[in-house]
């Protein structure tokens, strides 16, 4: 995370500077946005964004000045991760895990060139369900969920980083990138066992590729 913390104070360099002048009206935007949510969970023993899930919501951005601004939202977004099968080394399993959170996005984005967009901040969310497939049937996907046996917090704390690509005034595309902060699953009390100390390191990571909508536009003040 320490390579994200120039751009942090980028932008909140930026916010005070631009908080000076008071000259300026406010403008607030409503919109959505919607994609696609590639995923993984740090911390299972699976690597890669295997898990495909969308995201959909709304949000509403504040701004003073053109090129930067504020955004609060909240997204309905699938999270978890996916064990792919390796025919190669003849592993045929492929257990899933799917954690649904509704996101509530706390950003500031910036526009640092005719066009383009970057953006960074933080990111609760509350756990709206946890299911898994697979994962204690011997490894194999039935296609029928059920409630996850790991006792996944009810909360999530996220930061964000993205780059988006202007169409318009009122229309965006971004790839976004989320990591949780704190584990997914609370440590195991009281238990000394090496094999479980993974589960206090779980984080859900997240590449999201999607679009946002704007209905009042941006100002050009």
């Amino acid at each position: 995370m320490n390579r994200f913390l120039p751009l942090l104070i980028t932008l909140n360099v930026a916010g005070i500077g631009r908080a000076q002048d008071n000259a300026r009206p406010w403008v607030f935007s409503g919109g959505f946005t919607v994609g696609t949510t590639l995923a993984q969970v740090r911390g299972d023993g699976i690597e890669g964004f295997n898990k495909v899930g969308f995201h959909a919501g709304g949000l509403i951005e504040v701004r003073q000045f053109s090129d930067l601004g504020f955004q609060l939202g909240l997204v309905h977004n699938q999270k978890g991760s996916r064990k792919v099968p390796n025919l190669k080394t003849g592993d045929g399993t492929d257990w899933r895990y799917q954690f649904t959170y509704i996101d509530i996005p706390l950003v500031a984005v910036y526009d640092f060139s005719e066009g383009f967009t970057v953006g960074t901040g933080l990111q609760p969310a509350v756990l709206v369900s946890a299911l898994e497939d697979g994962v204690s049937n011997g490894g194999y996907s039935t296609g029928t969920w059920k409630e996850a046996g790991l006792p996944i917090r009810s909360w999530e704390l996220s930061w964000v980083v993205w780059v988006g690509m202007r169409t318009d005034k009122q229309g965006e595309w971004f790839l976004r990138h989320t990591q949780s902060l704190p584990g997914i699953v609370p440590k195991p009390s009281g238990n000394n066992n090496a094999g479980l100390r993974w589960d206090d390191r779980m984080q859900n990571l997240t590449m999201q590729l999607g679009y946002t909508r704007l209905f009042g536009g941006r100002s050009d003040s």
